[in-house]
């Protein structure tokens, strides 16, 4: 049964293990920006849901939230009012990171570099799609499923029935992909850069956005690209259109590892700090650090809540907006 790829994306993120070689040099800095940073306390604990699996990725689509559990080689599914697990969609390999389509997830397969289409309803898992020498990050857009090869430094494009792929260079050790508008964008820790990526156009946009630090992860909301530093604890916009900075780095913690953005609400997981932290995007302002559990590894949004993986207790946690 062929799988539509046809859909608005939601807000992406992504572990990143390896970063952990950088915390000691930023401790000093971070501690700092933490002192100037002016914080409204959040006393709202989550709900917790407990999962069979460590937790990798999240998203949310109008069926519910699905979880990407890679040492259970499965996708779970959960009710999000209740927290029920439905039964687990078995994928084998290591389903690692989740992208939603019109009627489809499509989970990257680390172990395989494999793509596995997924039908939600009524759920049904299709043959893994091998899309080259390795698979990091996924996002769907402009028709297309676009597969991050980070070792390679290429964003593969599978189109509709997996017609032959496109490949586009982004740089060496880029992370993390995010679409909405029209555009994809990629992360680049090696580079310190945000790569543009038009999507109708299936074609990169201009150089590379330096950005400097390390970024680690990026969401796209609006017109905007929200980059997260996991060496300086910031993130920073970046306008779309004309590729520039816009406004100064905001100080968000220790080591972020995702972000997700709705609007002017912007979303930072702060590994080291285990807090996620809400920054208005219009004025920069800092406006909630609510504790994450003991090793926050992802978000995604809803109209009314936040979705945090807690690989650390294999759970996720879910907070009001």
């Amino acid at each position: 049964m062929p799988v539509s790829v046809e859909v608005s994306t939601p807000p992406r993120s992504r572990r990143l293990l390896w970063l952990a070689v950088v915390a000691g040099a930023a401790a000093v800095a971070l501690a700092a920006a933490a002192v100037v940073v002016a914080l409204t306390a959040d006393d709202d604990a989550p709900a917790r849901f407990a999962l069979p699996g460590q937790p990798t990725s999240v998203v949310v689509t109008p069926e519910g939230v699905w979880v990407a559990a890679p040492n259970r080689g499965a996708i779970l599914p959960l009710d999000p009012d209740s927290g029920r697990l439905g039964a687990p969609l078995r994928t084998g390999g290591a389903p690692s990171r989740l992208a939603a389509g019109a009627e489809s997830l499509w989970a990257v397969d680390t172990a395989r570099a494999a793509l596995v289409p997924i039908q939600r309803d009524p759920p049904r898992t299709f043959p893994a799609i091998p899309v080259g020498a390795d698979a990091t990050d996924a996002v769907v857009a402009a028709g297309a499923v676009w597969v991050l090869s980070s070792p390679e430094g290429l964003v593969r494009v599978i189109e509709p029935g997996g017609r032959p792929v496109r490949e586009l260079e982004v740089g060496a050790d880029a992370v993390d992909l995010a679409a909405g508008g029209g555009w994809v964008v990629v992360a680049g820790a090696g580079s310190g850069t945000l790569t543009r990526i038009d999507a109708g156009r299936r074609s990169v946009a201009g150089p590379p956005v330096s950005l400097g630090g390390l970024p680690a992860a990026v969401a796209v909301s609006g017109g905007s690209a929200w980059v997260a530093d996991a060496s300086g604890g910031t993130v920073a916009r970046v306008d779309l259109e004309t590729g520039e900075r816009r406004g100064a780095s905001i100080a968000v913690g220790g080591r972020p590892v995702a972000v997700a953005a709705d609007g002017e609400d912007v979303y930072v997981l702060s590994r080291r700090d285990r807090v996620l932290v809400h920054v208005d995007g219009a004025t920069g302002e800092v406006l909630s650090r609510r504790a994450a559990g003991s090793d926050p590894a992802a978000l995604a949004l809803d109209q009314a809540y936040i979705w945090v993986a807690d690989g650390g207790e294999d759970e996720v946690l879910r907070f009001e907006r």
